[in-house]
């Protein structure tokens, strides 16, 4: 429902204002704003000149600006709290920083990814590790690259417009995850010249691998419209990128939350001592006993069984197999912290029922 007072400075509520369970739209002198309302209750709405008060199951008491900068919220409290719906237009994005360090860390990744691609277990450099060194990089180079400005005919640049901004480290990290992921094509060039005895030139090898990727890219731009801008659409595996955005780049603490119980621990404090916990760990699995990797216990019962082996063995099935080393846990799949239950659930029956059913049954009947 829509209130007005005899104050002075609200506005009259007439018809002019139509509040129904998708939107409301309130006009003052010309000037316009729209919030949608999504699946909520006991809406008790004010419209004054400055400001809008929304009241939602007394649960929520905001004050929001009218202003143009601010976008739709997500319905997802997941995302409402990792990813702000305001905009700061005033903010640097491609700067010298951003180019140099997003193109380095692209190639870099690139070139890393696709060479231990080849491993049994994959060794994947996530994007979470260009977002971390980049932020480093990115610190110190505010602190150290010129300030003065060029004049290149009417243009002005810089290497140094300020403070390294969140902006300017999303687009960066977005540059770089380009270069994590290995192009599918290229295992297209491998089996052709390993299992088949012939070689691509070179200029279809690379014309073949660009227009793969860009075909890849087409569709993502085109269903953006549909995947992307809506606030209701959400992507589990963006939201540790966007958290870890928000605690490099968000000092202040919320003091909505300061009357309300919490862990004390901080999410930098948090983020430093699991990176120090998994830096010690990995020296096992990948150094010290390398059998964590990958234990085939199922094999020892009888190791010179061919069909046993096939079914349980590293190198076939993997039946019963045993991974104790993160990195095998998220070579193909990405990580299960990330994933959501439901898709993982669906994830595991798919694969049992294909890998472990259909597969063997239709190898062995033939």
């Amino acid at each position: 429902m829509a209130d007005s007072s005899p104050e002075e400075n609200d506005i009259e509520v007439d018809n002019k204002y139509a509040v129904d369970n998708q939107s409301f739209t309130a006009d003052d002198d010309n000037k316009q704003t729209k919030t949608h309302l999504n699946d909520i209750d006991n809406i008790s709405v004010t419209f004054r000149k400055d400001s809008l008060t929304v009241d939602i199951d007394q649960r929520h008491n905001s004050s929001y600006p009218l202003d143009k900068n601010e976008g739709e919220q997500s319905p997802y409290e997941e995302v409402a709290a990792n990813v702000s719906n305001k905009d700061d237009p005033s903010m640097a994005v491609l700067t010298f920083r951003s180019w140099f360090l997003g193109l380095a860390f692209t190639g870099l990744l690139s070139f890393i990814n696709q060479f231990f691609w080849y491993r049994t277990s994959p060794l994947v450099i996530g994007v979470l590790v260009a977002q971390l060194l980049s932020h480093l990089i990115g610190k110190t180079l505010a602190k150290i690259l010129p300030t003065k400005k060029f004049k290149i005919f009417r243009w002005y640049f810089t290497f140094n417009p300020g403070p390294f901004t969140v902006k300017e480290h999303c687009i960066i990290t977005t540059m770089a995850s380009t270069g994590v992921g290995t192009a599918y094509a290229i295992d297209v060039l491998t089996i052709q010249r390993l299992f088949y005895k012939r070689t691509m030139h070179p200029g279809m090898a690379i014309i073949f691998v660009i227009t793969s990727q860009i075909l890849g890219y087409g569709m993502a731009g085109i269903m953006r419209k549909f995947l992307v801008w809506p606030a209701a659409m959400i992507w589990p595996s963006n939201l540790v990128n966007c958290a870890l955005f928000r605690t490099l780049h968000n000092d202040k603490e919320d003091p909505s939350t300061d009357d309300k119980p919490r862990w004390t621990m901080t999410r930098l404090r948090f983020f430093a001592v699991a990176f120090i916990c998994q830096f010690i760990y990995y020296w096992f699995p990948g150094y010290i006993f390398p059998v964590l990797s990958l234990f085939s216990w199922i094999c020892m019962i009888k190791p010179n069984n061919v069909v046993l082996s096939q079914l349980t063995g590293i190198n076939g099935l993997g039946i019963g197999s045993i991974e104790l080393d993160w990195n095998a846990w998220v070579s193909f799949l990405g990580s299960p912290i990330v994933v959501p239950y439901w898709a993982q659930v669906n994830i595991l029956f798919g694969f049992v029922f294909l890998a472990w059913l259909i597969a063997p049954a239709t190898y062995y009947s033939n």
